[in-house]
């Protein structure tokens, strides 16, 4: 899907909140200026799971988080905004820097930025994703259409600004939200927090479900090198983990798709377009990812005993305890430049494994910066790839 885009949007006086799942933003800001800088991600309706109660949201099968808006419920909410008594106390939830695709931004490109209690949004950004509140929204957006009763688009909403957070937490923050609020179906908390994977069968997993399951093996397998170091990102207190180093889930996840999807988002839009358990990964399209055929052919086992293979060889090689490697930002950079290798040799990972033989010192671990920042992470991804091609 295609984000809308923003152009001359004044910076947004904000307060900074920072909670155990992470920062986010809190501002007031008018409905006519929220509706250009946000949208949802739509989701396809689930058959036979909506009663339409015009006071209740629909349950739908997820495309995105958000459900797609009823019959009833926007009209209602418009009806009652016209009053001129509207009272929305509650915060509507956005999340920020995520492209079409529908992964982040790199810190570098990051287009909505947090300075100095401001938010400044870059002209050409991408709209944020709605991640509760769209029914709201939608009311406003009916007034706005009728082109009645405009002077309701002055109204300001409390609207919480999450910036730089995964897609996948995306849907984890709105489950938790609306199932404490309103009756959800199992279903529908399966899949937006994409953990249950005894749900459904490997061949119903959508590119995301196979990247956080292979992402939690790696934290979990004695044999991998990323045993017990895998942390939630927006988590900083971490648990059970190793002490000297750790990285983010977010990092693996999102690198881990590179390997066998380009646009993910469509992928989920394609598999959650009909009932669970219709859509197999053998119905999605070929793309330019180099595991798409091993994914599309559920060839789970070789993808991740070959990343942990690779990440392991890596990691084994690096001695340095204040490695750049031994990082979020250092994962991302291995698994980037895996993509990049593997492309190279047209997804044969054997090819690969021959330079294994090679003296990994090449590399140069040492002369390589240690600062754990974006700005390094080209830098680190391309040794890597310069050492195998």
């Amino acid at each position: 899907m295609l984000l809308n885009k923003i152009e001359h949007f004044e910076p947004l006086p904000c307060i900074e909140v920072k909670q155990g799942f992470g920062t986010f933003y809190v501002c007031a800001i008018k409905a006519k200026d929220l509706l250009e800088i946000c949208q949802p991600i739509r989701a396809d309706i689930l058959d036979g799971e909506i009663d339409n109660d015009p006071f209740e949201a629909g349950i739908f099968k997820p495309a995105g988080p958000q459900r797609k808006v009823g019959e009833k419920r926007p009209e209602q909410i418009a009806r009652y905004i016209s009053t001129g008594m509207a009272a929305f106390p509650n915060s509507i939830i956005i999340g920020a820097n995520i492209t079409d695709e529908g992964f982040l931004l790199d810190e570098e490109s990051r287009q909505w930025i947090y300075s100095n209690g401001c938010i400044s949004i870059e002209d050409n950004a991408c709209a944020a994703a709605i991640i509760d509140g769209q029914h709201r929204l939608q009311g406003y957006e009916l007034i706005k259409k009728s082109n009645s009763n405009l002077e309701c688009l002055e109204d300001e909403l409390v609207c919480s600004i999450y910036l730089d957070l995964p897609i996948t937490y995306h849907a984890q923050l709105f489950s938790t939200i609306n199932s404490t609020q309103r009756k959800v179906p199992k279903n529908l908390i399966y899949q937006l927090y994409q953990i249950d994977m005894d749900e459904r069968k490997p061949q119903y997993w959508s590119p995301e479900v196979l990247s956080v399951y292979l992402s939690r093996a790696l934290g979990m397998d004695p044999e991998s090198a990323l045993f017990k170091r895998l942390v939630l990102a927006v988590d900083k207190r971490p648990n059970g983990l190793q002490k000297d180093w750790n990285v983010s889930l977010s990092a693996v996840v999102e690198g881990l798709l590179k390997l066998f999807s380009s646009k993910p988002l469509d992928d989920r839009e394609s598999f959650h377009s009909d009932k669970m358990e219709v859509v197999k990964r053998t119905d999605l399209k070929n793309d330019k990812s180099p595991w798409r055929f091993e994914y599309i052919n559920n060839k789970d086992r070789d993808i991740y005993e070959n990343v942990r293979d690779f990440i392991n060889f890596i990691y084994a090689n690096d001695k340095d305890m204040d490695s750049a490697f031994k990082s979020s930002i250092g994962i991302s950079s291995i698994l980037a430049a895996f993509a990049e290798i593997l492309t190279a040799f047209n997804g044969n990972y054997k090819n690969i494994q021959s330079r294994f033989k090679s003296d990994i010192y090449e590399l140069k671990f040492r002369a390589l910066p240690k600062d754990r920042v974006s700005k390094n992470k080209k830098l680190l991804k391309d040794s890597i790839v310069s050492f195998f091609l």
